[in-house]
């Protein structure tokens, strides 16, 4: 992990450097000379969980005694033991054991309060920890993003928690979770969608999900705000797998949310609108697969801007993209 603890320090001396004003219209260069260092590693051998039958049929008891519960039946909360096996099945590729089972049961034992705030903060470093969130993150594309993505998908629904219900997490450990949200959606480069009998691994449609909860949240610091979008936006324009299956669209709705929330995050948009198409004046035209892939990207992201129409996009915004978008084709 010492990779990514160099990136991890970058990162916050960057964001550091954001808060005091000292980088605007750098932070995006800065980010993407920075992930230069991302480079493939060889794989390894991946750990997937077990006792997947064992879970789902405690997950399976607990969504029958809340359907009793509303029925009006008592509902207990659920156990630490409990809690620690359904977070544990998220990385696992079958999707019975992952999707409709531990993501959905985590998705409504936190909309119905059956965890305490300590069970919350303690899923919730769970999530980030850079066994769970970067697991693999270096190697060609493998099994472990089952757990990356769901874990990002699952502190979404946390963070949703935190914004609008419960703040059971403390300003500090809320800070630790932005700074790695932000090196994750930097560096995660498995753009795959729905993986043949495997289903949904989807990371980047989460990342927009897990980013447009942080930037919805009133009280932080919009230098805080404008690095985790410039880390999002920086880590899409090093893609180079494609992204076809609705998650540039997602993506496109939080960045527009954002350039319509306030002045700084439209000017710094529109800048790195402006640095994509510099890319392709000044760097050799495409010579490989992953160079064209990462061209077509940014072309489906200029097409998703102008289909959101101009009624939902920034009137600078909207116009810069109209007159660029057939150079990107």
């Amino acid at each position: 992990m010492d990779k990514l603890e160099n990136l991890r320090t970058q990162f916050i001396a960057i964001q550091q450097k954001t808060r005091a004003g000292d980088i605007f219209q750098s932070i995006g260069e800065v980010l993407s000379d920075t992930l230069t260092q991302v480079k493939v590693q060889p794989k390894t051998p991946i750990q997937l969980p077990e006792n997947g039958d064992d879970a789902l049929a405690k997950m399976k008891a607990y969504s029958q005694r809340l359907d009793n519960h509303r029925s009006g039946d008592g509902l207990d909360m659920v156990s630490d033991a409990d809690l620690h096996l359904a977070a544990a099945q998220l990385a696992n590729p079958l999707p019975k054991y992952r999707d409709t089972g531990a993501f959905f049961f985590l998705s409504d034992v936190i909309q119905n309060d059956l965890l305490s705030d300590e069970q919350m903060r303690w899923l919730t470093s769970y999530l980030i920890s850079d066994d769970v969130l970067f697991s693999h993150i270096f190697e060609p594309n493998n099994a472990a993003i089952y757990q990356r993505s769901f874990s990002i998908l699952v502190l979404s629904l946390l963070l949703f928690k935190q914004r609008t219900k419960s703040a059971f997490m403390a300003p500090q450990q809320l800070a630790i979770v932005i700074n790695q949200i932000a090196l994750y959606v930097a560096i995660e480069r498995d753009t795959r969608g729905f993986i043949g009998t495997n289903g949904w691994a989807h990371a980047f449609t989460h990342i927009g999900n897990a980013v447009a909860e942080v930037l919805m949240m009133p009280q932080l610091l919009r230098a805080d705000k404008l690095f985790l979008l410039a880390s999002m936006l920086a880590g899409y324009r090093e893609l180079q797998q494609p992204l076809n299956m609705g998650e540039t669209e997602r993506l496109v709705e939080v960045t527009m949310y954002s350039a319509n929330a306030h002045p700084l995050y439209h000017d710094y948009i529109l800048l790195t609108l402006k640095l994509w198409r510099k890319d392709l004046v000044t760097r050799q035209p495409p010579q490989n697969e992953g160079r064209w892939h990462q061209m077509y990207n940014r072309a489906r992201f200029f097409n998703a801007i102008i289909l959101r129409g101009k009624d939902n996009v920034p009137e600078k915004i909207f116009n810069y993209v109209s007159e660029t978008r057939d150079f990107l084709t």
